[in-house]
């Protein structure tokens, strides 16, 4: 087993720290507390396009440039998470394109955002269908040459900024009743669609939205597919890269608190001595530090497996629901550690513990993926 990351991947990570250092990091902090303007998000996508990130998972033969994976979850834990939302969605609808959609959709859209010509986002998620995507209520109803797509999204990432959106949506039901979903391709510049800020408890510089689509006018030719399963398959296969790089989403989180913590124990005092030497607070930094190794090697190892083309169901619900409850768990003891000046927004622990809150939820809510795991431990689906 080899734990170390290559040559090649060092120097990606090294290069990245260094530009989020000097040019993300500032940028961010100009606005704290609100959704980034789109002309700080153009910054940002110029500033991350040579690192290729939007084409990491990508086929060379479709214009992908080789990071893979591993290189997409190097970025998530290299780079902030409402700066990286920008690059991975455009990554994940540039991947879902090539896992389903046609070549004249492909070669018309794929260019466009393996250059960051355009922001991309995904809509999936709806008010009464969360985690079970064959409920989905948006409904797509062909009248000549268009469809008419009619209902609600929520949680779209990136949604603010996508000049490019892939919606689920229903085609009705087949002869036993079952829902009939597949993608289909939106160009909002074409067919504009409502997008509301959804405001957040923490992550509050992304741009998760609700989207709401009345009669938004689609080309016939932006269908993905009407085949059984086919949704379900290109979901399922991006999900499985996708849970193991929110969990380094969340470690990247869990490391900021951690350092934190560690910083604080070494500078406050109380009885005469620092905090840092007490064996309360040692056994919480412990605690925190093993538990954010822990979350790595796990997802580390998911998104390897992802690379060699291991279906890794088990795998990559486990990075993410235990890099969840990491984060949670880290962000809970920094604040502990700070006392009651975690809970004051003068050190920046309150805030790490709010944006924890929220990373717990995409691609999959804690709770899902243990009934993933269940299911592929004793092959019985708790649910349907």
């Amino acid at each position: 087993m080899d734990f170390e990351f290559t040559e090649e991947q060092n120097m990606f990570k090294s290069s990245l720290d260094k530009v989020v250092r000097g040019k993300i990091n500032p940028l961010l902090e100009s606005y704290p507390e609100a959704p980034l303007p789109r002309e700080a998000c153009v910054k940002i996508r110029e500033i991350l396009k040579p690192f290729e990130i939007q084409g990491a998972r990508i086929p060379e033969e479709y214009g992908g440039y080789g990071l893979g994976a591993m290189g997409l979850g190097i970025a998530a834990e290299s780079i902030p998470y409402p700066a990286f939302e920008l690059v991975m969605m455009m990554e994940l609808v540039a991947l879902r394109l090539c896992l389903g959609a046609s070549a004249e959709l492909r070669n018309r859209y794929l260019p466009q955002i393996l250059k960051a010509e355009k922001f991309a986002g995904s809509a999936t998620s709806e008010p009464n269908v969360g985690s079970n995507p064959r409920e989905i209520q948006t409904r797509a109803k062909l009248v000549g040459d268009h469809y008419l797509l009619n209902g609600t999204k929520i949680w779209v990432s990136a949604g603010l900024t996508a000049d490019l959106l892939i919606v689920i949506a229903s085609l009705g039901k087949d002869e036993k009743g079952r829902n009939i979903i597949t993608p289909f391709f939106v160009d909002t510049e074409e067919s504009p669609v409502i997008a509301k800020e959804t405001d957040m408890v923490g992550i509050k510089q992304a741009h998760l939205c609700e989207i709401v689509l009345e009669d938004v006018k689609i080309p016939k030719g932006n269908i993905f597919s009407e085949a059984e399963g086919h949704a379900h398959r290109i979901l399922t296969t991006s999900w499985l890269g996708q849970r193991p790089v929110f969990g380094l989403c969340n470690i990247r989180n869990a490391k900021l608190a951690y350092d934190a913590a560690l910083k604080y124990s070494l500078q406050r005092e109380q009885f005469g001595k620092l905090i840092g030497g007490f064996q309360l607070v040692q056994n919480m930094l412990v605690e925190m530090l093993t538990l954010i190794e822990a979350s790595r090697l796990l997802c580390y190892r998911a998104l390897s497996m992802v690379d060699k083309g291991i279906r890794s169901d088990k795998e990559s619900s486990m990075a993410k629901y235990f890099s969840c409850e990491a984060n949670l768990r880290v962000c809970n003891l920094a604040v502990e550690i700070h006392g009651s000046f975690g809970i004051t927004t003068e050190y920046p622990v309150e805030k790490l513990y709010r944006d924890a809150r929220v990373l717990a939820f995409p691609d999959g809510t804690i709770e899902i993926q243990k009934l993933i795991i269940g299911r592929e431990i004793t092959g019985i689906r708790a649910f349907v």
